[in-house]
């Protein structure tokens, strides 16, 4: 059932201001429901970017070396968004701008969306890799945006070693 067709029943109730206003509590609840337990429709109602994030990741890693990855941030994600990265076991983070907001773990990284008038449409992060590491290794990240949401990072997941 839409909004509209909600909308159309309430107005065609009889004159009955208890029935009435029993229609509109009922349109409320529903419509509450559609719109908040519902991730996608949360991301149409607030006009979410099917993209809001993507990483690019190098073609190869060697053992030893440092790596650049760069996400590339809608600008129009709300403040106070969150963007969650974590690497892979044992990769240190050495360098990152915009300045990190968090680390709640060892390899998870968080920045956040400014507040009204800045704008963020990157973040760069170097990494070193140990020595030794010689196989396939995966990034993931996620974006919250409030409590309930979560969106996921697109763009490279995997890297491989030369």
């Amino acid at each position: 059932m839409t909004p509209s067709n909600i909308l159309i029943i309430i107005l065609s109730m009889d004159e009955n201001k208890i029935e009435f206003y029993r229609g509109i509590r009922l349109a409320v609840v529903i419509l509450c429901l559609f719109f908040f337990t519902h991730s996608t429709a949360i991301q149409g109602f607030l006009k979410l970017p099917d993209n809001p994030a993507i990483r690019k990741l190098p073609e190869k890693y060697r053992g030893g070396e440092i790596i650049v990855v760069t996400i590339n941030v809608n600008p129009f994600l709300p403040a106070g968004t969150k963007i969650i990265e974590k690497v892979p076991d044992g990769w240190d983070l050495v360098a990152a701008n915009p300045p990190l907001a968090e680390q709640p773990f060892r390899n998870m990284y968080v920045w956040k969306i400014p507040r009204k008038g800045e704008v963020l449409t990157s973040i760069k992060y170097a990494v070193s890799i140990p020595q030794g590491n010689i196989s396939r290794k995966e990034f993931t990240g996620y974006i919250d945006i409030g409590k309930s949401i979560r969106l996921t990072i697109s763009g490279d997941r995997h890297i491989w070693s030369e």
